[in-house]
């Protein structure tokens, strides 16, 4: 009897350990609606990234435990180890990509060039951005005219927000922006009278299936983390959560 009475009090032990467990995630804070929905306090409260991320941490059994960072900070957080996973970020972004851990392939960003309406609508790049002032995003990577841009032919105009980017354009202060479709549509949606002042390039800048990044010195697994994704597309949770933040996975 008192052997039975130990095991229940181990397993209760154990469970209760489980429950504890927590997955931190690092947050873009200049990531914005409909990726991120924040408070007056600037905590994370919605989005698409938040419900998705939860969604990983429910199948852990684990807590999600959310963590703002820039986005200069958030490769050194994970490489020091003071948070566990990062979504919607890409190999491609980092100066070092072997130093972390990448999960499967999961939301798309698909990026599109906007001018002020009226003016050329670029469809080649990066043949037809040289010689233009780009309002981009601090300490962001844009593979496809890092050459152009260290040569001169292209200037960066790096703002912290994309509501910045905007404001340059419409001023005429940037000949273009460079952002995804859902930061487009998410500025959109808050500005609604704005939209008859851009023209949308058809042509994707980019298409980027993100990863999940996982911190080397991470107690969670990577095999972990990448069942839950696939649970997510197999299920179409993934899709289910994209269309409810009006995104297309293609």
């Amino acid at each position: 009897m008192l052997s039975l009475l130990l095991a229940g009090l181990v397993h209760s032990g154990q469970a209760g350990a489980r429950a504890e467990e927590k997955l931190r995630i690092a947050v873009i804070e200049t990531l914005d609606y409909p990726l991120n929905v924040f408070d007056k306090q600037h905590q994370l409260t919605d989005g698409l990234l938040k419900d998705y991320t939860d969604a990983i941490a429910r199948g852990l059994q684990a807590q999600a435990v959310y963590q703002n960072y820039s986005r200069r900070r958030l490769e050194p957080a994970l490489l020091r180890g003071d948070a566990d996973l990062a979504c919607y970020f890409s190999p491609q972004w980092v100066d070092q990509p072997a130093d972390l851990q990448w999960t499967l392939p999961n939301l798309p960003q698909f990026e599109r060039v906007l001018v002020r309406k009226g003016n050329a609508v670029p469809s080649s790049y990066p043949a037809q951005l040289i010689g233009k002032t780009i309002a981009t995003q601090l300490a962001y990577h844009y593979p496809q005219i890092q050459q152009e841009v260290a040569a001169g032919k292209i200037q960066r105009l790096d703002q912290v927000e994309v509501a910045s980017m905007f404001r340059l354009v419409a001023m005429g202060a940037a000949d273009a922006l460079i952002t995804s479709d859902a930061e487009i549509e998410g500025y959109f949606k808050l500005h609604p009278e704005q939209r008859s002042q851009f023209s949308i390039a058809p042509t994707h800048f980019s298409r980027v299936y993100t990863q999940c990044a996982l911190s080397p010195k991470s107690g969670w697994k990577l095999e972990q983390i990448n069942r839950q994704i696939q649970r997510l597309f197999d299920s179409g949770e993934q899709s289910r959560l994209m269309h409810q933040y009006g995104l297309t996975e293609k």
